[in-house]
């Protein structure tokens, strides 16, 4: 039987955080000396470590979440990037090539090795072109070892409002990457709470 493989990053309160967003906090509310158990209180924003953006992320109206949208087969695609760059014309050669087209594409861009450093955050941006081959391809997920998925030159996070309003969802800070074979069983299960517009998830795959 095939092992699960681990594609979340670990984090802690080091962790760097998109530019901008706040820091994970960790305070200990309980203890075992005075209390007789420990327990912790955390603050932290649902956009560090790996993570599921929803629609209601850039649009007013909340998503109804069916966790059943999470987990199948997926396409693991490694696309040429060039001048940091990712080739629309690549990704979907490779895609239409794999024996199977599923509607969950995992991108290895080359770039979770970087992740907790200040480089992570100049991450490979897409052409605009390919929201149209998405679409037109039903896919549901497009996930990636990035911190966001932006297009080139873009303003008012152009590529999320695309993709997340036609209803696709988009998974960031993937790691391990290169443990994947082409074809995977995929699996991000977004906490289970009403009216937030991102979950943290932790992400694993098995090769099929």
């Amino acid at each position: 039987m095939n092992e699960w493989i681990d594609l979340s990053v670990r984090i802690d309160q080091n962790t760097n955080v998109y530019p901008g967003d706040e820091k994970l906090e960790v305070r200990k509310t309980k203890n075992l000396t005075a209390d007789g158990y420990n327990l912790n209180q955390l603050n932290l924003n649902m956009h560090i470590g790996t993570h599921i953006d929803f629609r209601s992320h850039v649009s007013a109206k909340d998503d109804e979440i069916n966790f059943n949208d999470f987990m199948g087969k997926a396409n693991v695609i490694k696309p040429r990037v060039i001048d940091n760059i990712v080739s629309t014309q690549d990704l979907a050669e490779k895609y239409l090539k794999q024996k199977y087209q599923e509607k969950i594409i995992i991108l290895n861009l080359n770039h979770g090795y970087k992740f907790n450093s200040k480089s992570y955050f100049d991450q490979p941006l897409f052409e605009p072109n390919l929201f149209s081959f998405l679409k037109e391809n039903n896919i549901l997920i497009l996930a990636a070892d990035i911190p966001s998925f932006n297009y080139i030159n873009e303003s008012n996070l152009r590529m999320h409002r695309e993709l997340l309003k036609a209803g696709m969802y988009l998974i960031e800070n993937l790691t391990n990457l290169d443990e994947l074979s082409n074809h995977v069983y995929f699996i991000a299960l977004p906490l289970n709470i009403n009216s937030i517009e991102a979950s943290m998830v932790r992400a694993i795959a098995k090769n099929l």
